[in-house]
């Protein structure tokens, strides 16, 4: 959900702007033929001219050093699974620009039909995988099969694999994906199809390919020690010369404390801590340390699974959930907890800007204690269901700080509430793939925390707002409608109203709380010096374009005299 980042794991996230779903291409200059000058009686004597060699291109150098709270699933496959690494290993079929318009990438670039069924991918012919092997269209198409299968438990694969009327590659250098019927926004699971070696894979066999992954992007495995680091090297071979990583490693370790992040980064042992608290960050930034936003603006929300289920206890009553929205003092939150860095509101993976995003739909709710108590009482809470409490859940890390000052705010005006801290498995476990069939599996009527967003949302949305929907939190025909006619819409001009429509229906619920929007800033040491490249998307993404401080060499990396 490229990037849609934003969770420990950040699926992700990768979703943009709708506005480009349709023939994306790059055209290629014309040749000019030019006239000669007369010729003249007299010619001047030919002079020699001396052509400066291209500068030696500099080796690779310096490590940088990543503290991460949880690997979560620690996936290196992306095809059948969410894998974080795997924006750094792998080149996606299409990928995204910064101003959120689709872009090729393993395609150079592709066209859709007039009638919307077929998209035909034109392949780049200078791609390798890391072993020297020329990146195919029969590499994308083994990659599409897998990626389509029963087995995928990507969530990016799922509207791919419902829209699928066949794949091919006809040559090398062709790719062509039919459609059951017309859906403009596969644009963005296209962005998320990861591109794997059909030799290699088959040679060595799945188990030894997540073993030892090979892939063609700017970065080349090199080891992993589960629950422990995860190590690349740089792909100095890389296809894009503009890309090629300027250090020489990176590794990613996992330091679930929040004070040992903080205290490797004084020492210098790492260069990004990715799992420090916004008023940690603020408290270091005063002192004089650096900070680099990675990804969009980042809508912090709360997400109510199962509601529709009457098992959900209080959350089943729309009173009670509108209470648990006006009871919590965004603002003091923004002025605190983020030290004045964010402003209230948002809803779940919607950019201010994005597709379909208008700003009544993401405006915050006031702060209303004493309504949520007269709604309260309304529903009859807590006497009225068998089971009170508000159950968060949640991993160890940072967001601790601000579940526990929304506790604090529903506890104030009544509401009993629990926060349960998961190992990041379960965690992932209930709020992906999570059918809820009986309404008594464990998580229903329960709320997790989730930060990121995206250009363009539209199966984030699915999941989130459908009965198709693998985080489970609504079951509405009438909503399903209005996502199924936005889907098949052919017409780009009423797209984004469609979307719109079907936003302010599903929202409508109250199955999502916005708290608060924030910029993703993240920690860096004096040893990085500019982001150049991918930073609207992922950490795993930005890494290939971290340059060296200005004047830093392999004895003095900071650069510094």
């Amino acid at each position: 959900m490229r990037k849609w980042l934003a969770i420990p794991l950040v699926l992700v996230v990768l979703v943009m702007m709708l506005g480009s779903c349709g023939t994306t291409a790059t055209t290629t200059p014309s040749a000019t033929t030019v006239a000669p000058p007369p010729t003249t009686t007299k010619t001047a004597p030919p002079t020699t001219t001396t052509v400066a060699p291209p500068p030696t291109p500099v080796a690779p150098w310096g490590q940088i050093v990543t503290a991460l709270t949880s690997f979560g699933a620690e996936a290196t496959d992306p095809t059948l699974y969410e894998s974080i690494w795997g924006w750094s290993m792998y080149d996606s079929l299409i990928t995204t620009s910064a101003d959120g318009k689709f872009i090729g990438e393993v395609a150079k670039d592709w066209k859709v039909s007039a009638d919307g069924l077929t998209w035909t991918f034109n392949i780049r012919t200078d791609i390798k995988f890391w072993d020297g092997t020329p990146l195919t269209a029969q590499d994308v198409l083994f990659t599409m099969t897998r990626f389509t299968s029963d087995k995928s438990q990507n969530p990016w694969s799922s509207g791919l694999k419902a829209n699928m009327d066949s794949i091919s590659a006809p040559d090398d250098h062709t790719f062509i994906f039919k459609t059951l019927r017309p859906e403009l926004p596969l644009s963005t699971s296209f962005a998320a199809t990861r591109i794997l070696p059909k030799a290699y894979f088959e040679k060595v066999g799945e188990a030894a390919f997540r073993d030892t992954p090979m892939g063609s992007g700017p970065w080349e495995f090199v080891e992993h020690t589960p629950n422990t680091s995860f190590t690349m090297k740089a792909n100095t071979n890389y296809w894009d010369p503009t890309n090629v990583p300027t250090y020489a490693t990176v590794k990613e370790i996992m330091v679930p404390e929040e004070a040992t992040q903080i205290a490797m980064f004084r020492n210098g042992e790492v260069d990004l801590p990715m799992g420090v608290t916004t008023s940690q960050r603020v408290s270091l930034e005063k002192e004089g340390f650096k900070s680099v936003q990675i990804g969009l603006l980042s809508p912090v929300v709360l997400m109510i699974q199962g509601s529709f289920m009457p098992q959900a206890g209080p959350m089943h009553d729309i009173r009670i959930r509108k209470a648990l929205s006006l009871a919590i003092n965004r603002q003091e939150i923004c002025d605190t907890i983020y030290e004045g860095q964010a402003t209230p509101g948002g809803l779940f993976a919607l950019q201010p800007g994005g597709f379909g995003v208008t700003d009544d739909l993401i405006a915050a709710d006031p702060y209303d204690p004493t309504q949520a108590k007269a709604l309260m009482a309304e529903a009859g809470y807590p006497g009225s269901f068998a089971s009170p409490t508000i159950h968060i859940y949640t991993t160890a890390g940072p967001a601790m700080e601000l579940l526990q000052a929304i506790q604090q705010y529903w506890t104030e005006v009544g509401f009993q509430v629990k926060i349960e801290i998961l190992e990041s498995t379960v965690w992932l476990a209930y709020f992906f793939n999570t059918p809820i069939k009986t309404g008594d599996e464990p998580n229903v009527g329960w709320m997790w925390q989730w930060s990121g967003g995206s250009f363009d949302s539209t199966y984030m949305q699915k999941n989130a707002l459908t009965s198709q929907g693998v985080h489970q939190m609504s079951r509405d025909p009438a909503i399903d409608k209005l996502y199924a006619d936005y889907l098949a819409n052919t017409d780009p001009a009423k797209s984004f109203n469609m979307f719109n429509a079907f936003l302010k229906a599903g929202y409508g619920q109250r199955i999502c709380l916005g708290i608060c929007m924030t910029k993703p800033l993240v920690l860096k040491s004096d040893k990085l010096g500019e982001f150049t490249t991918n930073t609207w998307l992922y950490y795993s993404d930005a890494y290939s374009g971290i340059k060296h401080p200005v004047g830093a060499t392999p004895e003095n990396p900071t650069g510094k005299k």
